[in-house]
């Protein structure tokens, strides 16, 4: 039998489940990847920042702030998200919060009560961005 390919990264891989019927209180800490179908209620934030990844499902609740670095929302944050990659916003989300991300897509049917906050690598301020959709720009 062949050995299956291991996975590109480390938050492609699901190493905890909070499954549907399931709450938990208090502050989380997790790395690498997790699935939410219950309810957290508290922040949830990752162990390390350069790769972790929440997916929360349709039926799934957050009560609190999440911090990660890749998010995945299709039910219901009630909270801030920190995200130092990507955010994406499913049909069924509902962020009742600000969302900030360094790489975001919202998809139709996403419903967000806050604030979309772009962030931007250390001494990345706005010029270093405009100067790099259009290089020929100088810098005021």
């Amino acid at each position: 039998m062949a050995d299956q390919p291991a996975p590109k990264n480390n938050h492609d891989v699901v190493q905890c489940l909070i499954g549907r019927g399931i709450e938990f209180k208090g502050e989380l800490s997790f790395s690498g990847g997790i699935h939410i179908d219950g309810r957290i209620i508290g922040s949830i934030k990752n162990q390390d920042e350069s790769s972790a990844r929440i997916t929360l499902s349709r039926e799934g609740i957050i009560d609190g702030d999440v911090t990660t670095c890749d998010a995945e929302i299709n039910g219901t944050v009630n909270g801030d998200i920190h995200a130092t990659g990507c955010v994406v916003l499913h049909p069924h989300s509902h962020v009742n919060g600000n969302v900030y991300y360094k790489r975001i897509e919202i998809r139709r049917g996403a419903c967000i009560n806050g604030k979309l906050i772009a962030t931007h690598e250390a001494g990345e301020g706005k010029s270093g961005i405009l100067n790099k959709l259009n290089p020929t720009r100088k810098s005021a």
